[in-house]
């Protein structure tokens, strides 16, 4: 590795028996900001612990390219995740996407800016935890932000980071020419004749709560994707700080150190995550300092808490593992958005699909010389908000105020925050792809669900994957919000997927999807016939006027899908019986062991979740900051 590496990675053997002030336990988004913010302080050591490496290509710098998720081994995307068989979706499984490697998800996200509206952090309030509310946590969004697509607004940030800050651009999609005149533009008119605002800033605080917005990307003005990797932990950074800050890949974290009467955490017991090498098989130990903090995601944290004797009571206990302190809500109540894609069947050059031509060469040469084009952007053209109870069924009209004349579109009420979103996609959603088809996706998404999941253990090795039941249309209530986001689609194109529309194309696209998979599921072609008996005409051309529920509820069950926004497995509280953390990170009962990634979620926000993960890890970065230097002056 270094120094013959342009990164200074490192390997487990050489940081056995070291001593570090803080320990980072995740290279991903949040692990990133809390290595670079910490490093800051030139009198401390920094470690970082991550099972993936850098990997700093061209394939992970184009913005459209680094969101192929079947890119996995120059993207570092574990494929092989999957979860149990989900009851709510037909016995299927959901494919669990995830990034190892410096950055995260970062790394292969849409990269879309979303800070969650302000009712996000009021109902956060609301639930106990005042010290995140909106005003709370506002400062950060504007201390990561250089919103350079909105110069003029005095509610968000200009000054970004002080080295390297998120470009924050604003893509309309009038600057993709292939689009400007299709279908986003129907969308949109369509929106505002269903009474939705369209707005230029989701994030602006006095937008709507409800409305067709405009998205930011993180993306260099270059047209590069911007990740916490390089917006945090670059190179520059690294080999800046390699004095103070260990970078250490190829690297998993077997268990903690700790002991339970005196709340410390001594260090960390890590082992090599290669296959193969000198170090695979050998078992080292770092020593912790001051802190150890977890932030490798909401799927890993509860597992290495549960290999550590942190754990509901009898979890590990069946594989030999003591129990050192009873956390209940270890793992136990995960949460994520899940969606269902509707597809119209639109011209090539309207969609992303003109990639899979010849085109595809000019695009990638316009990106190379002047970072323009297609592949300088996200996926994702524009996206709307709902709140259902806002919607009138007989006309799917949005509702301005409610029957007391509550305003419904005040963002800052937790009442009005959005539970679904529909985001505006140039391309299929659906893997594989049906040959022959172009399509363009509204894509609903359930982004309040009250489903939750859980994690548990499955065996001793840190390697071996959790045994994960994702939450996906466990709870009735969910299924009630997508038959109202699934039946509206009056759009003048023809329907590929939909609700009670092209029954053959969907039984066709589900014997691809079984034929594809190295994990079968459950009874893919379950309700096929029940969607033809129920459609009548061969069940085509159906509206939102003439959709059943029965139909939208048997299409949403066959055809939904995780959003990859896991959260919410060691959420914040202020019970240990209901939660894992309280309001400054700290694990319940332990003095220097904190979390910081969307794990501590105490409900999942609205909108994407990196920008939130990020403003967790900054604040943790300063509750630690505060904490020891408020020591050191004592």
């Amino acid at each position: 590795m270094w120094p013959f590496s342009p990164y200074p990675e490192h390997a487990p053997s050489e940081v056995n028996g070291k001593e570090y002030d803080y320990i980072i336990v995740g290279g991903g988004t949040a692990g990133c900001v809390l290595a670079s913010r910490l490093s800051e302080d030139p009198h401390v050591s920094v470690l970082v612990l991550d099972k993936g490496h850098v990997k700093d290509n061209m394939i992970s710098r184009i913005p459209l390219v680094s969101q192929n998720l079947h890119m996995s081994d120059p993207l570092q995307i574990r494929a092989d995740r999957w979860s149990e068989p989900i009851p709510g979706v037909n016995g299927r499984k959901t494919h669990l996407w995830g990034v190892e490697g410096i950055g995260g998800n970062s790394r292969v996200n849409a990269m879309l800016w979303t800070r969650g509206s302000p009712g996000d952090y009021a109902a956060w309030s609301e639930m106990g935890f005042g010290d995140w509310g909106w005003e709370q946590v506002e400062p950060y969004f504007r201390k990561i932000e250089n919103a350079v697509s909105h110069p003029n607004s005095k509610s968000r940030g200009h000054n970004g980071k002080s080295r390297k800050p998120f470009a924050l651009d604003l893509f309309n999609y009038v600057k993709i020419p292939a689009s400007s005149n299709g279908a986003p533009s129907i969308i949109a008119k369509a929106s505002e004749k269903a009474g939705l605002p369209i707005s230029q800033d989701c994030n602006d605080p006095s937008a709507p709560a409800m409305g067709y917005f405009y998205l930011d990307a993180t993306i260099k003005e270059r047209g590069e994707r911007n990740s916490a990797y390089k917006t945090y932990l670059s190179r520059d950074v690294a080999l800046q700080r390699r004095g103070r800050l260990t970078v250490c890949t190829g690297t998993v974290a077997s268990h903690l150190e700790l002991n339970a009467q005196t709340g410390v955490v001594s260090g960390v017991h890590i082992r090599s995550s290669e296959k193969q090498g000198k170090d695979q098989g050998r078992e080292y130990f770092v020593k912790a300092k001051r802190e150890v903090i977890l932030c490798s995601g909401a799927l890993c944290r509860p597992q290495l808490l549960m290999l550590s004797g942190i754990e509901p009571k009898g979890t590990a206990e069946n594989l030999g593992i003591p129990l050192v302190k009873e956390l209940p809500a270890v793992g136990a109540t995960l949460s994520d958005h899940y969606s269902f894609p509707v597809q119209l069947e639109v011209p090539k050059e309207e969609t992303l699909h003109i990639l899979e031509s010849v085109w595809a060469i000019w695009y990638f040469l316009l990106w190379i010389s002047f970072g323009k084009g297609l592949m300088a952007y996200t996926c994702c053209l524009g996206t709307i908000f709902l709140q259902t109870r806002a919607i009138d069924r007989k006309t799917m009209q949005i509702q301005a105020r409610d029957e007391n004349g509550a305003d419904n579109q005040d963002a800052s009420q937790s009442r009005n925050v959005p539970d679904i979103e529909i985001m505006i996609l140039p391309s299929h959603c659906l893997e594989p792809a049906v040959p022959g088809h172009t399509f363009f996706t509204l894509y609903p998404t359930v982004v309040q669900p009250y489903g939750t999941g859980h994690i548990e253990l499955v065996g001793k090795d840190p390697l071996t994957h959790p045994r994960v039941t994702h939450p996906l249309f466990s709870d009735e209530r969910d299924v009630a919000v997508a038959r109202i986001a699934n039946s509206g689609y009056p759009y003048p194109a023809p329907i590929g997927f939909a609700p009670g529309n092209n029954p053959d194309l969907l039984n066709e696209w589900e014997e691809l999807y079984k034929a594809s998979k190295t994990i079968p599921d459950a009874e893919p072609r379950k309700g096929a016939e029940k969607i033809v008996k129920l459609s009548g005409n061969g069940g085509r051309n159906k509206t939102w006027k003439n959709v059943t529920d029965d139909e939208i509820d048997d299409y949403t069950r066959r055809i939904s899908q995780t959003s990859l926004h896991y959260s919410r497995t060691c959420p914040m509280s202020k019970d240990e019986k209901t939660g894992v953390v309280d309001q400054q990170l700290r694990v319940h009962g332990f003095k220097n062991l904190r979390i910081a990634d969307a794990s501590v979620f105490p409900r999942i926000t609205s909108g994407h979740t990196m920008a939130p993960t990020i403003m967790v890890a900054e604040r943790c970065a300063d509750f630690v900051k505060g904490f020891w230097g408020r020591q050191k002056s004592e």
